[in-house]
């Protein structure tokens, strides 16, 4: 009995050593990362980090954190952010950001509030840290911006899984989206689409130019998206889409998506109202693709390809504008 309380004291001081070098490493990591921000010429402050959660977790709580970039006029702050591990398996981190977080963009402010706001992050324990998954969840989420505009939504969710070959599937989710007031006003004089967009759902592979790694500065660059499946439900228009884009030589988005619109109209009025259509376009627009949605045996469903190409973006035979860009 004595030799097994002697070994059970020894294995406790052991575990309890490992626990207080894991706690410095944690906090010395912490640190490295406002230190090496400040050193590319970011500000990064904050007024207090602590390490707790001995035995079993390393917990760190980061009070009143700060990051911005002067030059670009971008910048993040909020009261606190935590990020938690468990001690003996510190490569998997949970971090959870408080209620409100201001967002500062170039000539304007933007207040993000929420009710829960929850991600994680898992990396392989190999000396780079490469991203295995990572999983977001945001309820009750707010945004109110100093410029006036203002958006909200149910919950979100997102989820990166790394795939083989450089390839990170990109899981997105939203419920009961409210789009800004002045654009919900502006569609509903003029469609029948209701204020709230009930569900937003994309699928998608990302293919990159090298692998997601933590011990990396810069993000690998797109080198192509195979859009598996997105879904939108907006009252009474159903948008489906799947497709491939790839960045051409100056960056902008190249290849074909094909669309099936169920309720098109709606979503002709919408983009008309929006001016994504250029007016002297519109009626013959629609001609022709009521013309084609007849084609398909139902005048309500239309199915064809939003085509990108030298820089242009074309909605079948309507023109909308460039391309976007992808890198």
């Amino acid at each position: 009995m004595r030799a097994l309380l002697v070994v059970v004291l020894v294995l406790g001081g052991l575990y309890g050593g490992y626990w207080f070098i894991g706690a410095r490493a944690a906090e010395q990591g912490a640190e490295r990362v406002f230190t090496e921000l400040a050193a590319r010429g970011y500000v990064a402050e904050r007024e207090a980090l602590s390490v707790v959660g001995f035995p079993s977790r390393f917990d760190v709580t980061v009070t009143a954190p700060r990051l911005s970039d002067p030059v670009r006029g971008i910048g993040w702050q909020a009261p606190f952010v935590q990020v938690f591990s468990l001690s003996y398996k510190p490569w998997h981190l949970i971090a959870a950001l408080p209620n409100e977080q201001k967002l500062t963009l170039p000539g304007q402010e933007i207040t993000i509030g929420s009710t829960r706001m929850q991600g994680s992050v898992e990396v392989s324990p190999t000396p780079s840290l490469p991203l295995k998954r990572l999983d977001g969840v945001a309820e009750g989420v707010s945004l109110r911006s100093t410029a006036g505009w203002a958006l909200a939504a149910a919950s979100a969710n997102i989820a990166v899984h790394a795939q083989e070959a450089n390839v990170q599937q990109v899981a997105l989710r939203l419920l009961d989206l409210l789009p800004d007031q002045r654009l919900t006003a502006l569609l509903s004089a003029q469609t029948a689409l209701p204020e709230r967009i009930s569900r937003m759902d994309v699928l998608a592979d990302v293919t990159l130019a090298g692998p997601v790694a933590l011990s990396g500065s810069v993000l690998p660059g797109m080198e192509a998206i195979a859009l598996r499946e997105a879904h939108l439900i907006w009252g009474p228009m159903t948008l489906r889409a799947s497709g491939t884009l790839r960045p051409d030589d100056l960056g902008q988005a190249e290849g074909k998506i094909d669309l099936r619109i169920e309720g098109w109209r709606e979503g002709f009025l919408a983009a008309q109202a929006l001016g994504l259509i250029p007016q002297q376009f519109a009626v013959a627009a629609e001609n022709v693709l009521a013309g084609l949605a007849a084609q398909s045996g139902d005048a309500a469903v239309l199915e064809l390809p939003l085509l990108m190409q030298n820089g242009r973006m074309m909605l079948g035979p309507v023109p909308l504008g460039a391309a976007p860009l992808l890198r």
